[in-house]
């Protein structure tokens, strides 16, 4: 294990699922209010990391398996997103997991958010594919999250509510769970699998505090940090691979820190 230490967080270089990796966070770090996870799919890419050589039930059994040992690093009702695909015929881990994860007593999907995207892909006798998963967990019972900050899109709804009793809280429509407003990256990946930042921006401000932590156990471009850098709050991040590891650190190490008045202490 590897760790390059920023006055905002952490970038471990090792694997997620060692005890030496969650024996550091939980000495350096606590419990925190937040996780979000972009692991392997399973044969989706052509990259080493990404293929499969197991069962699918073994894959599911080692998905679930971090999933509860990274869940212990939540404080109650904290959050954790976990990004998935709906697979390929006999091979659907993603849908078996979301289902098997929450056999855990009080870990609970809160929702399942569909990320709607611009470009489609796919075979001539089938509907294109224009979307990703992502399974929303808490720790907890799912109705008492830690924290939750509504989030409010960009729209303006234009009408003050259905009728009087039920009046809008907000002129600005109320963020769903599909959200269609996050546009794909199509250039200047480093990753490839790399998503928006903004996805990652908007589920720390909906979870998270001024000055919390956020963890990433699979970092890949490290667009958890840069997010979580950029709204002023401390990161978490772990990457395996060497490369991607090196890179996030340089790239970290060029980019400014988050508001100051922001950064909570050690």
């Amino acid at each position: 294990m590897k760790v390059e230490v920023f006055t905002d967080g952490y970038v471990i270089h090792g694997d997620s699922t060692s005890d030496e990796v969650m024996n550091f966070v939980s000495a350096k770090v606590g419990l925190v209010p937040l996780i979000i996870a972009d692991p392997p799919y399973g044969n989706i890419v052509k990259d080493e990391w990404d293929k499969v050589k197991t069962s699918e039930e073994d894959f599911v059994k080692w998905m679930v398996s971090w999933t509860w040992e990274w869940s212990e690093h939540l404080v109650p009702g904290g959050a954790f997103y976990v990004w998935g695909g709906i697979g390929k015929p006999e091979f659907r881990p993603f849908l078996r997991y979301v289902c098997e994860a929450e056999v855990k007593k009080e870990f609970e999907v809160a929702n399942i958010i569909t990320w709607k995207k611009r470009r489609g892909y796919g075979v001539q006798n089938n509907y294109l594919f224009t979307r990703e998963e992502c399974v929303y967990f808490v720790n907890g019972n799912a109705k008492r999250p830690h924290c939750f900050n509504i989030p409010l899109l960009e729209d303006r709804r234009g009408y003050a509510g259905y009728n009087k009793k039920y009046p809008a809280k907000s002129e600005y429509y109320r963020r769903t769970n599909v959200w269609t407003d996050i546009t794909e990256m199509f250039s200047g990946k480093v990753h490839p699998t790399q998503k928006a930042q903004r996805l990652c921006e908007v589920m720390i401000e909906i979870h998270t505090a001024p000055g919390e932590w956020v963890i990433d156990p699979f970092a890949g471009a490290g667009t958890t940090a840069f997010a979580a850098r950029k709204l002023g709050r401390k990161f978490v991040i772990i990457e395996k691979d060497e490369e991607y590891f090196q890179d996030v650190v340089k790239r970290l190490t060029k980019t400014p820190e988050g508001p100051q008045e922001n950064n909570a202490k050690d």
